[in-house]
């Protein structure tokens, strides 16, 4: 799966942000995608590697929002399955008002300019 990236620009204050969703080809197993993982998840995904059988694993940039504040976040996300019946995905949370991310299922038009809390995105595909 290529990085698919593209940008934010709201039409309120002009603020633009960056954004990529998937893996570099190069990360065609989770041992190498593992170093794009932050503090925690990296140490139990790492262990999970290490003492368990891994049935499937995705993993990628991925794009969340808050539900509260309704801002856009663009994580590297993890979920693995392994050893038939367990599970592992991290949450994730909104550096501002700490809840927890969900993943973003709407037009970006729907989520808030971080910077001046308008609903006036507008997404430019590189």
């Amino acid at each position: 799966m290529a990085i698919e990236t593209f940008q934010t620009r709201c039409k309120n204050c002009h603020a633009a942000e960056n954004f990529k969703i998937g893996h570099d080809d190069s990360e065609d197993s989770l041992d190498k995608a593992v170093e794009h993982l932050q503090g925690k998840t990296q140490i139990q995904v790492r262990s999970i590697l290490r003492k368990h059988k891994v049935d499937t694993a995705e993993y990628g940039f991925a794009l969340y929002h808050c539900p509260k504040c309704q801002t856009l976040y663009n994580p590297y996300a993890v979920r693995v399955e392994y050893d038939d019946i367990m599970m592992f995905q991290p949450f994730y949370k909104c550096p501002q008002c700490d809840s927890t991310l969900h993943k973003a299922t709407s037009p970006i038009e729907n989520y808030a300019c971080k910077q001046c809390g308008e609903k006036q995105l507008s997404r430019i595909d590189f």
